[in-house]
């Protein structure tokens, strides 16, 4: 958990202490009105009209020691905290332990599942939004202090891998990414003009359910090339697993078997269903062979022995069997562990959706090269007095960053049409925006020298500003991690950068009197500890030239 004077929970106690109110009542305000504000119609809808019970809650707040004043209007109660006061917490927390807010770490240990695209071709940028929020929610929740792992649900035992594992069979060719991704593109096409590849396909899946070592192996292996070329583009863009959990694996050690008959099953000619309020669920087919919801309710059993939170990352399209298994699990195998289903939106092309059969896509891959070429292009202009390998290193970071940024940026549940011309913007809410305000930050660093003097606490505007929105960082980082919303974070480092270039352009901090230097000198050191913190949630790589 994280440890830090938490002054919303502390108003909401003094608030509660003399009329129940809902936590969601006490927020901060961005608005310019207040620091903190305190919804309170419920307490003027008292049969007294309520104002003595706000009075005295205003007395109550107006003496808390970081108070600086509180005051009633309309339906709300305002509060503003004093400068000073985030100033110290701020600054203590930086120099006492290198971070602020400090962390506790959690009991309770958290399964992060993402990504699991089937390996069956390189990953598609629409995928990639999977990935990409997955890993920035374990940065968050790690960072919150849970016990957080990444986790990534190989399936290598469906119809679409047994489709490529025919494929490799049929065609023949070199036991590569190119090759097998050409053959899996083939075979679709030629299922339309020959029923009997269904058969040899639908014979495969039988034969390697029975274990067939030929068929395992075979399969195991390609699965693997694909892996590894999936894992080396997410590795790019700073994306790692703890576990790879292979599907079969919950064949051939019976997990699969031991779920089914824990369930209770109906028989359909063979074929085995479990019924839930409104619908059937097959669980295997007519002739005995697995279907991938009885192999996911396995997988979320041996992933509920070690987590406490498991949570899985799911495109929109996978709602209603998350419905199912949230169920199943629930109503039917009796887990008490803590379920969360987190839907994104896919992105698509101004050109159309992308399918991996159908071969019209833009691979992660893909974006992240375009990006970087873009990228190169725009250092090599601004700084031709670096190295080659400077400004290829610069342009690697901006690349890699802005395309997480792009795609974080946007909630996940809004879709996204991708377009060139956003993702390799480099003005404001843009990776190298954020990225320019470090280096920016690091230069001023670098000139200075260690104040000696104690820093005073008068403070300009822009000093202000920026040390409020540095104060409030722990709130956006325990919403994020409360609400699984990482593009919170992403919001808030758009913020926090406007306030830094506010601060520059207004307060100088290299030449100014010893007590105005001495906490200028902080507020610096400390605004680049957080800016780094916050962007490392959302994979941004900060470097200390642009």
């Amino acid at each position: 958990m994280l440890l830090f004077q938490d002054l919303r929970k502390s108003i909401f106690d003094t608030v509660n202490e003399r009329f129940k109110i809902s936590e969601n009542d006490v927020y901060l305000d961005d608005t310019g009105h207040s620091d903190i504000t305190v919804r309170v119609f419920r307490i003027l809808k008292s049969p007294d009209g309520g104002e003595n019970v706000i009075n005295d809650i205003i007395t109550s707040l107006s003496g808390k020691d970081y108070v600086e004043k509180a005051a009633a209007e309309g339906g709300y109660i305002n509060v503003w905290i004093k400068r000073p006061y985030m100033l110290h917490e701020v600054i203590d927390s930086i120099e006492r332990f290198g971070i602020y807010p400090n962390v506790f770490q959690e009991s309770d240990r958290v399964s992060v599942e993402h990504t699991s695209a089937n390996p069956t071709g390189p990953l598609h940028i629409g995928r990639a939004r999977n990935s990409i929020i997955g890993d920035s929610v374990y940065r968050i929740l790690s960072r919150y202090g849970y016990r957080t792992v990444r986790q990534y649900f190989v399936n290598d035992s469906g119809k679409q891998m047994i489709s490529l594992y025919t494929a490799y069979i049929r065609y023949g060719g070199p036991l590569t990414i190119d090759s097998l991704l050409e053959n899996y593109q083939k075979i679709y096409r030629d299922l339309e003009k020959d029923p009997g590849i269904e058969k040899e396909i639908e014979k495969n899946i039988e034969r390697y359910e029975n274990a067939d070592p030929e068929v395992y192996g075979t399969l195991r292996k390609i699965a693997g090339v694909m892996l590894d070329g999936i894992a080396s583009t997410l590795k790019r863009i700073g994306i790692e697993f703890d576990e790879f959990d292979w599907e079969s694996d919950l064949l051939r050690d019976g997990s699969v078997k031991k779920v089914i008959g824990m369930l209770e099953t109906k028989d359909d000619d063979g074929a085995k269903f479990i019924e839930i309020p409104g619908k059937k669920i097959y669980l295997t087919r007519k002739d005995g062979t697995t279907l991938y919801f009885a192999r996911d309710i396995a997988y979320h059993l041996l992933k509920a022995e070690n987590s406490e939170w498991m949570i899985d990352v799911l495109g929109e399209d996978h709602k209603d069997h998350a419905r199912s298994l949230d169920h199943v699990l629930r109503n039917m195998l009796r887990i008490e562990n803590r379920l969360s289903f987190l839907y994104y939106s896919f992105i698509t092309l101004e050109t159309g959706k992308m399918s991996t059969r159908r071969g019209n896509i833009v691979t992660l891959q893909d974006l992240v090269d375009k990006t970087y070429e873009e990228a190169l292009k725009i250092v090599n202009e601004k700084r031709p007095d670096l190295s080659d390998d400077d400004r290829k290193r610069i342009a690697e970071a901006i690349a890699t960053s802005a395309v997480r940024y792009s795609i974080i940026r946007v909630s996940a549940p809004k879709p996204i049409t991708f377009r060139w011309d956003e993702a390799l913007n480099f003005e404001a809410n843009s990776a190298p925006f954020i990225m320019y305000s470090y280096a920016r930050a690091t230069s001023i660093l670098e000139k200075a020298s260690e104040p000696v003097e104690a820093y005073g606490t008068e403070m300009e505007p822009e000093e202000a500003d920026l040390v409020k929105i540095m104060y409030v960082y722990p709130y956006y980082l325990k919403d994020a991690a409360n609400d699984l919303k990482p593009d919170l974070i992403a919001g808030y480092l758009v913020s926090l950068v406007q306030k830094f270039n506010d601060f520059y352009g207004a307060c100088r901090v290299i030449g100014t009197d010893p007590s105005t230097y001495a906490r200028r000198i902080r507020i610096v050191k400390a605004y680049r500890e957080i800016l780094s913190d916050a962007g490392n949630l959302i994979g941004i790589k900060m470097i200390e030239q642009m």
